[in-house]
């Protein structure tokens, strides 16, 4: 399969030291992304309520809008949410409805729920192996649902995914990314994680994963 080409963003001097700083080799591309066979169709593993922020200033990114990223390092889940025990073996909830049960009723406008796909395989220091998504009870995705995109992001320890470079780690500076801080293909973001995973930004593995957003207001 033919690589992608990639454009890279032009920064100037202050923005290049800067997104330096974070010392990704982000220069060393792959010249060869993942098969579309070895890509299996995503589980959708479940639904999870976030404050969506708006583009900080110090993510100096033209064209984004929202942070939409997996990582709740930017964009945050309720507090306390996990005391709650209501989630699943992947640390997201198996309904909109038990998604929403964690946020306070006199708070839920500010939330948006995402839901996510996984795709059943990783990428460990640039090599691809297989996920094994644990057995789930998930509701099927309401029509309400949109896609914006695709993510790369960790999931070192536990169930919890951790970090997404391109907004954590100021990487969206230097790929094309959505008003969403997201990529658009799974092409690209199967690219994306299997570079994330050689180091550079927060530890691996990293998984890809499909994320979705209700469009309707809050539960």
């Amino acid at each position: 399969m033919k690589a992608r080409k990639r454009t890279l963003i032009t920064l100037d001097e202050a923005e290049q030291d800067f997104v330096e700083s974070v010392t990704f080799a982000f220069g060393r591309f792959s010249s060869v992304i993942c098969n579309a066979a070895d890509i299996v169709t995503p589980i959708l593993i479940g639904y999870f309520p976030k404050r969506t922020v708006k583009r900080p200033d110090w993510l100096k990114t033209a064209g984004v809008e929202e942070i939409c990223s997996v990582s709740d390092c930017i964009s945050k889940g309720p507090d306390g949410w996990v005391n709650h025990w209501r989630h699943n073996d992947m640390s997201v909830y198996d309904t909109p409805a038990s998604a929403w049960s964690v946020v306070p009723e006199n708070a839920r406008q500010e939330f948006d729920l995402y839901a996510y796909c996984l795709f059943s395989t990783r990428f460990v220091e640039g090599k691809q192996e297989p996920f094994e998504i644990p057995p789930l009870n998930v509701e099927p995705l309401p029509r309400s649902f949109v896609r914006l995109g695709y993510d790369a992001v960790s999931r070192s320890c536990g169930s919890n995914f951790e970090c997404s470079p391109l907004s954590c780690n100021y990487l969206a500076g230097r790929v094309i990314v959505s008003r969403y801080c997201l990529v658009d293909t799974e092409s690209e973001a199967v690219e994306l994680a299997r570079e994330f995973s050689l180091g550079g930004c927060e530890a691996g593995p990293y998984h890809v994963v499909e994320v979705w957003r209700n469009s309707n207001e809050a539960g």
